[in-house]
């Protein structure tokens, strides 16, 4: 459901939409826009990548998706199924995509977490910010390591 918002201070005939839930079309237009104004000083290199572990039977048991872009490696999302977790799973899993991420040109990696600090830092991540009650009762930790 979109939500028509007033625009009484803005231009004659423009709209404003609240989207709730925006589709992927516009999202994907809305980035186009970004990474073209960011192209005018600084070119916009970016590559997503997965690293996903399966079983024989192709269930997945690990992930993981990153993006690397400016010679940093950004960690988006990390997941290892409960009977992984304790095996070296998640340690193997990070090794790989920032051995990835090397062949890339990446100097480092950064990533947020609220869950999971105290298995960043033991793989070297160091804390450089955070935000408290995001979620409500949690604190949301900034982390980054450097790949040399």
């Amino acid at each position: 459901m979109i939500h028509r918002m007033d625009t009484t201070d803005w231009p004659a005939g423009t709209t404003l939409a609240l989207e709730p839930d925006p589709a992927p079309a516009f999202r994907a237009e809305l980035a186009r826009h970004i990474h073209a104004f960011h192209s005018r000083t600084v070119p916009y290199e970016a590559q997503r990548f997965g690293l996903a572990l399966r079983n024989g039977e192709g269930r997945l048991l690990a992930g993981m998706t990153g993006l690397t872009s400016w010679g940093w490696l950004f960690v988006e999302a990390v997941w290892v199924d409960d009977v992984q977790r304790g095996r070296g799973t998640g340690r193997r899993l990070m090794e790989a995509a920032e051995t990835y991420a090397r062949t890339q040109g990446c100097h480092s990696a950064w990533l947020d977490t609220f869950q999971a600090e105290g298995f960043y830092r033991a793989l070297g991540y160091e804390r450089f910010g955070v935000l408290d009650d995001y979620p409500a009762g949690q604190t949301r930790a900034f982390l980054r390591k450097r790949l040399g």
